[in-house]
């Protein structure tokens, strides 16, 4: 049984190098040490090699185990095995949310008069995406068909709209204050008089950083709220800056 032994081991000592290679990937790209595309596109793809390396020494292992009836260096096996599977689910999540929205970045509540950028249009270090609105930017979606960047959205996040209430716009505009800060954002600008509230967001790994802009303005009885978030590099947002945009509404409409 030794070669189940150390096939357990290998597994165990593959998941263990993946692991640190991905952190080592993500933090050195947050914390400048490199920029993302060394970080993402040259270091991580490590990771997720010795990764699936790992998990597939990790399954012959039990496998084996499995049909001998020998729990041989079980412990090294085990975690190899789900260890493993733990640091490949992220990346293989991403593929599949690749595959399956729109290749765009640039998501607003409304495609005809888009919130714009005014604190924050100067400030978008490392920025490859400019801080216009790219509505007629043509983008790819998951059925392969080529349109703009609002056709897309239109057609894949038809649920993202503004957010029209009965209240005058200061009120809806305090809410708004409250519901942002909420959301763990880095407020960069908060200007009443034009009811405008800019922030960024900043995933923990690799530090990759997506621009908010609400705007606030009264409409008709009542007030009119506007949402844009934008990332700052990349094609293809994985649908994130729309979730963040239905995060936001959710939390808003839950503050009072």
């Amino acid at each position: 049984m030794r070669v189940l032994s150390w096939l357990a081991k290998l597994s165990f000592t593959a998941f263990v190098i993946s692991l640190v290679i991905g952190v080592t990937a993500g933090l050195g790209t947050r914390f400048g040490l490199w920029d993302f595309q060394v970080g993402l596109l040259k270091i991580f793809p490590w990771c997720l090699y010795i990764g699936i390396a790992a998990f597939v020494l990790g399954l012959l292992w039990a496998i084996w185990a499995a049909i001998a009836n020998r729990g041989v260096a079980a412990r090294y096996g085990v975690i190899g095995l789900i260890g493993s599977i733990v640091v490949l689910a992220t990346p293989l999540y991403g593929i599949y949310m690749a595959k399956t929205s729109p290749a765009i970045h640039d998501i607003t509540t409304d495609t005809e008069h888009p919130p714009e950028f005014v604190a924050l249009r100067n400030q978008r270090p490392g920025a490859l995406n400019p801080p216009e609105y790219e509505g007629t930017l043509k983008a790819k979606g998951p059925d392969g068909k080529e349109a703009t960047t609002t056709a897309l959205q239109k057609k894949y996040y038809p649920d993202i709209r503004a957010q029209a209430e009965l209240t005058s716009a200061q009120k809806l505009f305090d809410r708004a204050v409250r519901s942002a800060k909420s959301m763990g954002w880095n407020l960069v600008a908060i200007v009443p008089d034009q009811g405008r509230i800019e922030a960024t967001s900043t995933t923990l790994w690799f530090g990759f950083t997506d621009d908010i802009v609400i705007r606030v303005k009264p409409a008709g009885m009542g007030a009119r709220l506007d949402i844009r978030s934008k990332s700052r590099v990349g094609t293809s947002d994985l649908g994130k800056n729309a979730a963040r945009i239905r995060s936001y509404i959710k939390t808003l409409r839950s503050t009072y």
